[in-house]
C-alpha cells in the first residue's frame, strides 16, 4: 500500500528493514529513518545507526536519498538540557548526508530555532495550544485556539444558603444564590477531576462550577442577581477562555483534554 499510494514511511527497527529488503515492490518508496537521540521509545541507536543507514541505502525499495526523523523529550522544557544533548546526537549523524531532516514538533518549533531543519511537525500548535508547562497560551506564541467546546443551560434554580450541590455533597453555598445546570459531563469528555472554581463562560462572563462534575452535568455558581435562562450559551474551554487554564486547574494536560472528547459531542468546523 505504501507504494502503491507513494506515501512516506518511517523505518525504525531490524524486523522492518529487513522486510523491505525482501519486499517486491513495483517501485522504490520514501523511507524516513527513526533515530533514538534520546526518547528512547522508537528509533535506531546511535552506535547501530551507521549500519543500519547503509542498508536502507543500497536497499533496491528504497528511494534514495534516505531521510533521517527524530523526536525530542523535553522540547517543553527551554533550560531542560536534554534537548541539546539530542540536537548534538542528531546534526553529527545527519551532518554529510544528503537526505532530508526532521526532529522538531510544537515545542521545538516554538524553543529550539536551530532544531528546524527541513520539516517541522507541529502538533498542538495546530489547535492554537501552547505545548509548554509554564501558564503561557497559545495566544503568547500568536496563535489562535482552534476549537471551542460549548454547550447551554439547561435549567437555572434558586438555591439557599447552607444546601450542599452534588454528588457527595462537596459544595455549600454560603448564600443564597443562582445555580445554572450545564449539558455537559465526563461522558462527554469534560474533566471530572475539575475542582468547584473551575470557570466556565455563562453569557460571555465567567462564573465558577460548583459540586461534582457528573457524567452528564455540571452545576455552576451564577450569582444572585443573575438573569441567566435555559438555553443560554455556556463556554467550557475555547474563545474567551483558554484549555491551557482549565488544564492548570484540573491537572489535566491540554494534549488530553483536547483530544478525549467523546462521540456524543457534535462537532462544527467553520471556515
Amino acid at each position: 500500500m505504501i507504494a502503491a499510494q507513494r506515501l512516506h514511511t518511517a523505518v525504525h527497527s531490524p524486523e522492518q528493514l529487513a522486510a523491505l529488503e525482501q519486499a517486491d515492490l513495483p517501485e522504490p518508496v520514501t523511507v524516513w529513518m527513526k533515530l533514538d537521540t534520546g526518547m528512547h521509545r522508537l528509533g535506531v541507536r546511535p552506535e547501530e545507526a551507521e549500519a543500519f543507514y547503509q542498508r536502507l541505502s543500497q536497499c533496491k525499495n528504497v528511494r534514495q536519498p534516505v531521510n533521517v526523523v527524530s523526536h525530542f523529550a523535553r522540547a517543553d522544557e527551554p533550560t531542560c538540557g536534554a534537548t541539546e544533548r539530542q540536537l548534538d546526537i542528531f546534526t553529527t549523524f545527519t551532518e554529510g548526508k544528503p537526505g532530508l531532516r526532521s526532529i522538531a514538533a510544537s515545542g521545538g518549533i516554538l524553543l529550539w530555532p536551530q532544531s528546524h531543519y527541513d520539516w517541522v511537525r507541529p502538533g498542538i500548535i495546530l489547535y492554537g495550544v501552547s505545548p509548554l508547562d509554564d501558564r503561557s497560551t497559545g495566544k503568547d506564541f500568536g496563535c489562535q485556539p482552534v476549537m471551542t467546546l460549548t454547550s447551554s443551560l439547561i435549567a437555572v434554580r434558586e438555591h439557599k444558603a447552607g444546601e450542599p450541590v452534588g454528588y457527595g455533597g462537596t459544595w455549600i453555598s454560603e448564600r443564597d444564590t443562582r445555580l445554572g445546570v450545564v449539558a455537559m459531563g465526563y461522558g462527554d469528555g469534560y474533566p471530572r477531576a475539575a475542582p468547584s472554581g473551575t470557570p466556565v463562560l455563562v453569557n460571555g462572563r465567567e462564573v465558577p462550577i460548583v459540586g461534582r462534575v457528573a457524567m452528564d452535568m455540571i452545576c455552576v455558581d451564577l450569582g444572585p442577581q443573575a438573569q441567566d435562562k435555559a438555553g443560554d450559551a455556556v463556554v467550557l474551554w475555547g474563545e474567551g477562555l483558554p484549555v491551557e487554564r482549565i488544564a492548570e486547574i484540573t491537572k489535566v494536560s491540554a494534549y488530553e483534554l483536547i483530544t478525549r472528547l467523546t462521540s456524543r459531542v457534535a462537532m462544527k468546523y467553520f471556515d
